[in-house]
């Protein structure tokens, strides 16, 4: 959106500008001003987009290590009952050392567990959700900065102006 308003708004200065159209003419300078910030802005939707997409990748894992995190658990749920009840190691012959390599397996897998839960937390922590991207999208649709001028830009016009009265 902010790509085609500064697309028609540069387009239309430099149409005046070719055509002497206007009270004022457009010096060269101040057009590839706008040149260079209409670029920016480009620049800005781009990494807005990326940033985007990135977002959607997360959320697909999230959902993804969600699902794993709930079958993981439910597998642990099942072990443990099997092991507290007794019918893991009556029921497959296996011993009693045996069963406390499980457990000890088992205590890895929920570290493993609660470690994935952290990494996932803090991803979670530095993405920006879309909510918060659409509104920078609209602070910046809405700041315009076409039509702003730098400091430095203003002080170039102005001289230009006192060399223009001063030469008349």
């Amino acid at each position: 959106m902010a790509q085609d308003f500064s697309g028609s708004r540069i387009q239309q200065v430099q149409d005046r500008h070719a055509h002497g159209e206007g009270q004022q003419q457009v010096p060269q300078k101040a057009i590839g001003v706008i040149t260079a910030i209409r670029e920016d802005i480009r620049s800005l939707s781009s990494s807005i987009l990326i940033i985007t997409q990135k977002i959607k990748y997360v959320v697909r894992n999230e959902k993804i290590l969600g699902r794993n995190l709930i079958v993981l658990n439910k597998k642990i749920s099942s072990l443990e009952e099997k092991i507290s009840s007794g019918q893991f190691a009556s029921g497959s012959g296996l011993g009693s050392g045996d069963a406390q390599a499980v457990t000890a397996r088992l205590g890895e897998m929920n570290k493993k567990i609660l470690e994935l839960e952290a990494q996932f937390s803090q991803l979670k922590g530095f993405s920006a959700s879309q909510e918060q991207l659409q509104e920078l999208k609209y602070v910046i649709d809405s700041i315009n900065p076409l039509e702003f001028a730098t400091l430095s830009q203003v002080r170039d016009m102005i001289d230009e102006k006192l060399e223009k009265a001063k030469k008349k």
